[in-house]
């Protein structure tokens, strides 16, 4: 179920800081029409972070409910307290989400073993698949291969795993481990950059934020690998990863996903909730330059 192009969405608000509903079905919309695989909300680049829980509750019904079982939708459910991130997961196997995915508690560094009971009693605490979130950036806690093998034999809805960390070579090892005790187990990286390797080591996909903006470049990316089409994924690809480059672009990451969408003309505004704040004349300037070099602008600086 959890393979191909899955977009972890933004989520967009209005000037008071309420939820834009129609504006987030509107994106939702458009990344459907695009083939996406899935669609990842409320995670890092979903602000969740920035939401109480009565909002995620809220926001996370009302995806479920216009997306429909058009494509599986997997919500993001993690928080720092394990009483928390059960009361979300459950609700959102209530509301007929596909699947929770769990960040690893963050702000202090867990132990392995406090990790491991963290996932075990949110685990045990529903029903539907449960994607393990490994971002050692945020979270200090790196889950081994081996750790993850072991929660996979306890319990049977850990499905899959969302390795945001840069490394083939953790990613290889993931592969090979996690294939060994389940061939279904969904094998999936948090970096744009990750896709074409991932593929050709045995994994399942990635979950890019760029797709937020060019959905159809990652998912021609996929397709065409299934289809053993290398002259197109030699055509796709650079301008794929020329558009990571706004990963290095100065300012909150969510203020700049969402400036890049304005000007891509995919979304209807950029707003983010603090403490992220817009983007500098500067950093607009370069984000735009980032988009003509992916062909996402015309190169006329006036436009």
């Amino acid at each position: 179920m959890f393979r191909g192009i899955i977009p972890p969405t933004v989520t967009f608000f209005r000037d008071d800081g309420s939820l834009d509903s129609d504006a987030n079905r509107t994106h939702l919309d458009f990344l459907i029409d695009r083939g996406v695989h899935g669609l990842f909300v409320l995670g890092t680049t979903g602000e969740f972070m920035h939401m109480n829980l009565k909002e995620r509750e809220q926001h996370a019904a009302e995806v479920v409910q216009h997306v429909n079982r058009r494509v599986p939708v997997i919500v993001g459910t993690g928080t720092t307290s394990t009483r928390e991130t059960i009361r979300l997961s459950r609700h959102a196997q209530g509301i007929g989400a596909d699947a929770v995915a769990i960040i690893t508690p963050y702000f202090w560094t867990l132990t392995e073993r406090e990790v491991v009971a963290h996932l075990s009693a949110v685990a045990n605490a529903v029903d539907i698949p449960v994607v393990v979130y490994n971002y050692p950036a945020y979270s200090n806690v790196n889950i081994s291969s081996e750790t993850l093998a072991a929660l996979v034999r306890e319990h049977r809805n850990v499905a899959g795993v969302k390795d945001s960390i840069d490394s083939l070579e953790h990613l290889r090892r993931r592969v090979q481990v996690m294939k060994e005790i389940n061939s279904d187990f969904a094998v999936l990286s948090g970096f744009d950059s990750f896709l074409l390797p991932t593929l050709e080591l045995g994994g399942d996909g990635t979950i890019p934020v760029t797709a937020n903006i060019a959905p159809e470049r990652h998912v021609a990316i996929y397709d065409a690998f299934h289809r053993g089409d290398h002259a197109l994924i030699g055509e796709l690809l650079p301008s794929m990863l020329l558009l990571s480059d706004i990963y290095r672009v100065p300012g909150s990451f969510h203020s700049v996903v969402k400036e890049a969408m304005a000007l891509a003309g995919v979304a209807p505004h950029s707003i983010a909730r603090q403490p992220a704040l817009p983007l500098t004349a500067e950093s607009r300037a370069r984000l735009r330059e980032i988009m003509q070099h992916a062909a996402l602008l015309p190169t006329d600086s006036s436009a």
